[in-house]
């Protein structure tokens, strides 16, 4: 499971598989340096009290691990519950109806249906935001006045180019 999921730059993860590297080679330098002494003596092997001391560094080493683990994964859960949340503050705003928008800025019906009619306008306000009166920058046709629609084609030229898997189908009839 990948907890943080957003992209970084080049140059970044870079930085991080470096540190990272550098965090490992730490830790095996220091877990070879405790346990060294126990394997390679004049003697052969020790079994004696100083393997008790190395596995007292080993579970204070443990400890310590365990105790970033905690840390971190804390952090991540606290940086993803703080996301969600600022995801929905992004959320968009609510619906309004029409009796709400008039009543938010104080509109007549008259400035509402105006508002409501397509294409671009200006809308003035006054000094409490409230809105002034509205300027259209289009001139309604009349039907009346619009053109015929388009008549189709007498005699539609259809050309028909074969595809690889047309041997499985029915051929079209023609009307």
């Amino acid at each position: 499971m990948k907890i943080i999921r957003t992209r970084q730059r080049p140059f970044l993860v870079v930085i991080d598989v470096f540190l990272t590297v550098l965090a490992w080679v730490g830790l095996l330098y220091l877990l070879a340096r405790g346990l060294w002494p126990l394997i390679d003596t004049h003697d052969g092997p020790r079994i004696d009290a100083s393997f008790f001391d190395a596995l007292g560094t080993l579970q204070i080493y443990l400890w310590v691990a365990l105790l970033n683990a905690v840390i971190l994964i804390t952090w991540a859960r606290y940086q993803q519950r703080k996301s969600k949340s600022f995801a929905q503050r992004r959320l968009p705003a609510p619906v309004v109806d029409d009796q709400g928008l008039s009543k938010s800025f104080k509109l007549t019906g008259d400035r509402l249906a105006k508002l409501r009619t397509p294409g671009s306008m200006t809308i003035h306000n006054d000094q409490d935001g409230d809105v002034s009166h509205v300027v259209t920058h289009f001139f309604p046709v009349d039907p009346a006045q619009l053109p015929p629609p388009l008549a189709p084609l007498e005699h539609p030229l259809v050309i028909r180019l074969q595809a690889e898997d047309d041997d499985n189908r029915e051929p079209v009839s023609h009307v």
